[in-house]
């Protein structure tokens, strides 16, 4: 399912006019898309996606969830079969995902 939703207004810590799953994720992400790092505007179309796609084993809770650009989650979703997370060292740890330590 897609949720969408325009980003409104930014009032006393709440996106007004927006879905509350949408503003929750707004409000975490300080009003930035993590795909392009620009921030929301009243007129963008925003989307929730699944970090990790359900499809490949991603959980339906707010940490595995961001808010992104509606042509930013097309992007992603286009690749998203590209990259196999959890053959990657990602793991799911009392729901949320933990990520792998890299050394240089």
């Amino acid at each position: 399912m897609t949720e969408t939703g325009h980003t409104g207004a930014y009032i006393r810590g709440a996106y007004t006019g927006t879905p509350n799953r949408v503003s929750k994720l707004l409000k975490k992400q300080k009003g930035i898309c993590p795909q392009c790092k620009q921030h929301f505007t009243p007129e963008d179309l925003i989307e929730v996606d699944h970090i990790i796609p359900k499809s490949k084993g991603g959980k339906d809770t707010y940490n595995n969830l961001q808010a992104l650009h509606r042509h930013c989650h097309d992007v992603k979703s286009k690749n998203d079969y590209l990259y196999d997370w959890l053959d990657n060292g990602y793991k799911w740890k009392d729901d949320v995902l933990t990520v792998p330590m890299t050394r240089d």
